[in-house]
């Protein structure tokens, strides 16, 4: 018994050679164009199209030596302040109350004590809005002087682990980067800023009272006032 062909069997696909002698016809043609067109140009031109194709520059043109040198970033001369005085700072935080914070101005740092329970929410390294704008005010007066900044957090021996905080070491790190970023946001470089989180190590009262765990959640501020350790802003490339 014969077999039978369909109306389109074997003819689906009978004009797709041509599609494709079509595609390669136009590649052709478009190669033996640019080949014509090669040869009928000027060599010199032809050698600077090709040049600047390449990013190369043209021959005969002379290249400076700054061309040669990748661009550099201009240094703007900084009007700096000088160093933050105990008494500025204690202007600056004159409406905070006292229970909350202790002023220390020594030869080498002056020392800013945060109780933490009045400046963070407790277990978190949130703060609120008064609380925030006390720090910009801070971050403010230290702006715009090149002295370092030790930022450090401290906790009490209580164990916290949750998803955000598994330990102390995440919760007294956390507060002292609060700290930095509002430093920062008012213009403090942050060249000059380093923070650490000691968890419960160093109290400064027995953790055995509500009261002594309350004194020793805080955070430390040190401003150092040393002279050698100032740090030239302009040779960190600060504008």
């Amino acid at each position: 018994m014969s077999r039978r062909r369909g109306h389109d069997e074997g003819g689906s696909h009978g004009g797709s050679w041509k599609i494709a002698l079509a595609d390669l016809m136009t590649v052709l043609m478009v190669f033996f164009l640019v080949m014509w067109l090669t040869s009928i140009v000027d060599p010199k031109d032809r050698e600077a199209f090709i040049n600047s194709v390449m990013g190369e520059p043209p021959m005969g043109a002379e290249i400076q030596d700054d061309q040669l040198l990748p661009p550099q970033k201009e240094l703007i001369q900084l009007d700096l302040k000088p160093p933050a005085s105990e008494e500025e700072i204690r202007k600056t935080l004159d409406n905070v109350n006292p229970k909350d914070i202790t002023i220390e101005d020594t030869e080498d740092y002056t020392r800013i004590t945060l109780r933490s329970d009045s400046f963070f929410e407790s277990g978190r390294a949130t703060i609120s809005d008064k609380t925030r704008e006390t720090l910009e005010n801070l971050g403010e007066t230290l702006a715009g002087r090149n002295q370092p900044i030790s930022i450090t957090g401290y906790t009490d021996n209580v164990p916290i682990s949750n998803f955000q905080f598994p330990s102390n070491w995440e919760l007294s790190a956390s507060r002292s980067a609060t700290v930095a970023r509002t430093f920062i946001y008012m213009g403090v470089a942050q060249q000059l800023l380093t923070i650490q989180g000691r968890a419960d190590n160093n109290p400064v009262a027995s953790n055995a009272t509500g009261y002594g765990r309350s004194l020793n959640r805080r955070v430390i501020i040190e401003v150092d006032k040393r002279p050698e350790n100032a740090i030239d802003l302009l040779d960190l490339g600060i504008q």
